[in-house]
C-alpha cells in the first residue's frame, strides 16, 4: 500500500467514526424524546441514556446524579393523562468524546380525564429548545447534562405548577425599551 493511499484509509476511518458518533448521539437523543411518551421510567431507562452525574435544568424544577432521575422525570410526566414530543433534527458536535447536542421541541401534553379523539382535548402545549452535552462511556454515548428553554406556552398548566425557573425562559424580544430610538 503507497502513503497515498494509507492517508485516504485513514482519512476514511476517521469519516467513519464520525458518522458513527453522529448517528450514536442522534439516536439517544431520539430515545429520551420517545421515552417522554412512553412513561417508562426506571433505573435502567436513566442508565441507558443519562451519565452517573447528570445535570437537568427544566422550567419545573432540576436534578443532579443519576440516582433518581427516574423519579424526578416520571414525577414531571405524572401531571399528564397522555402527551405528544415531538422534537426537530439534532444538531450534533462532536469533539473527541464529547458532544454538544440541542434540538427544538414542540410538546403537547393532554390532562387527565379529557376526552379520547376525535373530541377535542384539554391541553398545555410549549415550543422551546432542550440543549446538553454527551460524554462517550464505556457503555456507549450518555447525555451528561440537559436543559429546557421555554419559549412559548399555549392552553392551561397542570394543577400544582404555580411557579417556574424564570432562567429556562427565552426572554428575547421581551424587554421593555428605555428610549424611543431603540424602537
Amino acid at each position: 500500500m503507497t502513503q497515498p493511499e494509507a492517508a485516504e484509509l485513514k482519512a476514511l476511518a476517521a469519516e467513519i467514526g464520525r458518522l458513527s458518533d453522529l448517528a450514536a448521539l442522534g439516536k439517544l437523543v431520539d430515545r429520551y424524546l420517545a421515552s417522554l411518551d412512553e412513561g417508562a421510567f426506571h433505573e435502567t431507562w436513566a442508565r441507558s441514556l443519562f451519565t452517573e452525574d447528570i445535570e437537568m435544568t427544566f422550567p419545573v424544577g432540576s436534578h443532579r446524579g443519576i440516582d433518581g432521575v427516574d423519579g424526578f422525570t416520571g414525577r414531571i410526566m405524572a401531571r399528564w393523562g397522555r402527551t405528544h414530543h415531538h422534537g426537530s433534527d439534532s444538531s450534533i458536535d462532536v469533539d473527541g468524546d464529547r458532544a454538544d447536542l440541542s434540538w427544538s421541541l414542540i410538546a403537547s401534553h393532554v390532562h387527565f380525564a379529557s376526552p379520547l379523539p376525535p373530541d377535542p382535548s384539554e391541553y398545555f402545549q410549549l415550543g422551546g429548545r432542550f440543549t446538553g452535552t454527551a460524554r462517550r462511556t464505556a457503555d456507549g454515548w450518555r447525555i451528561d447534562s440537559l436543559r429546557l428553554r421555554i419559549v412559548w406556552t399555549t392552553g392551561s398548566v397542570p394543577k400544582g405548577v404555580t411557579r417556574v425557573d424564570t432562567n429556562t425562559l427565552d426572554t428575547r424580544g421581551n424587554t421593555v425599551s428605555t428610549s424611543a430610538e431603540e424602537n
